[in-house]
């Protein structure tokens, strides 16, 4: 079976009974956009019928829109027509989002980008400017004059077909589009079905960008696989309103939702009493919790903010997954709630995971569902036992086929076997351990810091500074050489909100930020760089780009508020930057 045949089946068994809401917040109003399953196909298969005119068949199409449904009935006509669609946020004035898109392009050999007529002008004029106007063409599928939905003839494809490209977000590396194919689709939703419950029927709430793993399975094709109702607004409505996201949880009754850490973050931190006391949150059963690390300081502050409004601990559901598994690879299972577990600190930092009562905390990302996940020493590759930290290999029909045009990255990543032999496995480049079946996320492997002999993971010192003052925001921490005599240092580049220091100032601040990382991490000789909002690099699914911060710092091109240096740490190691005060001036 491939996945249009499952998406028409849906169609003809759901007709007009289901469907997708686009929700629009007009100054606190809820406007409603709707297509039923049957609408939708209906649109699919003209999209589909146009694209099969021009002879696309097997050929790539850039996908920039803005959130709503036209993507989703546009991405769904690609499918239908055995395009390949390559899902991708729409650039605007983005210098960043502009080469990144054009980089696309070049990789994937796009000659066909689809958006919509708002936007259309603006990537036409892109595109001469970089000189991609000649070889590649930008239409409209709003207004674009399409064939009716019965000029569409279904092609021929096998479960092996490839359905779509996901560029990879570059957290540690250059983007790479990765190839997934009609079985992977309908695998990795088989799994998200069965972790939700299986429901026959279902109410879901979201606001993911669709041009993400998350946000595409986990978000808008999982309704029409599973035959619910999808409520989704705008990733910009979210943020800018995050109160939108729990009152259409509210009033649609949804059952489940997906979101990354920092959106349950930031509805605790930004919705107000007021909006809380007309919440009724008791319908939840499933929030999907994952795409980075997960914080119990987070899952305890969503419970106090919320629990009066019927927000439940149980609905807590860690997931683990990455594009290059389609999506999901471990989940907590409905109902169960979050796992909590401490370790010993000092045990972590030897690749142990020794659990003890006054440990640091670590929430665990649930179990396979039927993947296999294997912890492998990626020196010796020799499986390791539970409780052993080493990088997490994965095993399954959910594992796309490689990376577009990249054979040696593919080999790399997608074909390792342990040292006994057993494999094909795709190497995820995470770090974790098994415990009792549970998985348990620590870190990725490049971005640990090694520091005499110890090994640190930069989000626990990330989440460490950030506690330290109510102006800190988000981090980026990584080890620099600094030379033979002083040896390795760590750096903390902490984004801080000026306006938000109170009767503090910047230099007050960095140092105590020194100090409990001194205190908790045993980190006498650390580096604390303040910069403004947006300095620390992040990912467009906001992951953090350590490696890229790490490359703006020593470039100088940060934009520092103040930095404490270590004793020792040369100029050589950190520029001197406007503002930066060594230690102890």
């Amino acid at each position: 079976m491939s996945f249009v045949q499952r998406v028409r089946a849906q169609a003809d068994r759901y007709g007009h009974q289901r469907s997708y809401t686009f929700v629009e917040d007009r100054r606190g109003e809820l406007a409603e956009s709707r297509l039923t399953f049957a609408e939708l196909d209906e649109r699919a298969r003209s999209v589909g019928a146009w694209l099969a005119g021009r002879r696309m068949t097997d050929q790539t199409a850039l996908l920039l829109y803005p959130a709503g449904l036209e993507f989703l009935a546009v991405f769904l006509g690609c499918l239908y027509s055995r395009v390949i669609a390559v899902p991708s946020p729409l650039p605007q004035t983005d210098p960043r989002a502009l080469e990144r898109a054009e980089g696309i392009i070049k990789d994937a050999d796009v000659r066909l980008v689809l958006t919509d007529s708002a936007n259309q002008g603006m990537l036409t004029r892109w595109l001469r400017d970089v000189g991609l106007d000649g070889a590649v063409e930008c239409v409209a599928t709003d207004t674009q004059l399409l064939p009716g939905p019965d000029d569409w003839t279904m092609p021929e494809i096998e479960p092996d077909t490839l359905a779509y490209m996901q560029y990879t977000s570059g957290s540690t590396s250059e983007p790479r589009g990765v190839m997934l194919t009609h079985a992977n689709l309908l695998h990795n939703e088989q799994e998200i079905w069965r972790a939700i419950g299986s429901p026959k029927e279902g109410v879901g709430v979201g606001w993911l960008p669709h041009y993400h793993d998350m946000g595409l399975i986990g978000m808008l094709l999982q309704p029409i696989y599973a035959g619910g109702d999808l409520y989704f607004a705008s990733p910009i409505a979210f943020v800018m309103r995050p109160a939108l996201w729990l009152e259409m949880i509210s009033r649609y009754r949804a059952g489940y939702t997906v979101a990354p850490n920092f959106a349950y973050e930031w509805c605790a931190a930004r919705v107000t009493d007021e909006q809380v006391a007309g919440l009724d949150l008791s319908s939840l059963r499933f929030a999907l919790n994952g795409a980075e690390p997960v914080r119990t300081g987070t899952l305890r502050a969503m419970v106090r903010r919320f629990g009066a409004a019927g927000f439940s601990e149980k609905a807590w559901a860690p997931a683990y997954g990455m594009a290059e598994a389609t999506l999901v690879i471990t989940a907590t299972p409905i109902g169960h709630g979050a796992l909590v577990r401490r370790f010993d600190a000092g045990a972590l930092e030897r690749h142990e995971a020794i659990p003890s009562e006054d440990g640091v905390e670590l929430v665990g990302c649930g179990r396979p569902i039927s993947m296999s996940v294997r912890v492998v020493d990626p020196g010796t590759r020799a499986v390791m036992p539970e409780g052993r930290v080493a990088e997490i290999w994965v095993r399954g029909e959910s594992v796309a086929r490689g990376y577009w045009q990249r054979e040696e990255a593919t080999g790399d990543a997608f074909h390792g076997r342990t040292a006994d032999g057993d494999g094909p496995f795709l190497r995820t480049g995470d770090l974790g351990f098994l415990l009792d079946g549970e998985l348990y996320v620590t870190g990725r492997i490049k971005d640990v810091i090694i520091v005499n002999g110890r090994n640190l993971y930069p989000q626990d010192l990330e989440e460490a500074a950030r506690q330290v003052h109510p102006s800190l925001g988000a981090a980026a921490a990584f080890g620099i050489e600094a030379g033979q005599a002083a040896g390795e240092h760590v750096v903390l580049v902490q984004e801080v909100r000026e306006r938000s220091l109170g009767d503090s100032s910047a230099a007050e601040v960095a140092r105590r930020v020194q100090g409990e990382l001194a205190r908790v991490f045993g980190l006498p000789s650390m580096s604390v760089v303040l910069v403004e909002r947006g300095g620390v690099g992040k990912t467009t699914s906001g992951k953090i780009q350590r490696s890229r911060t790490r490359d703006l710092l020593l470039g100088e091109s940060l934009p520092v508020v103040h930095a404490e240096l270590a004793a020792g740490l040369t100029a050589h190691a950190v520029p001197e930057a406007a503002h930066a005060v060594p230690e102890g001036a």
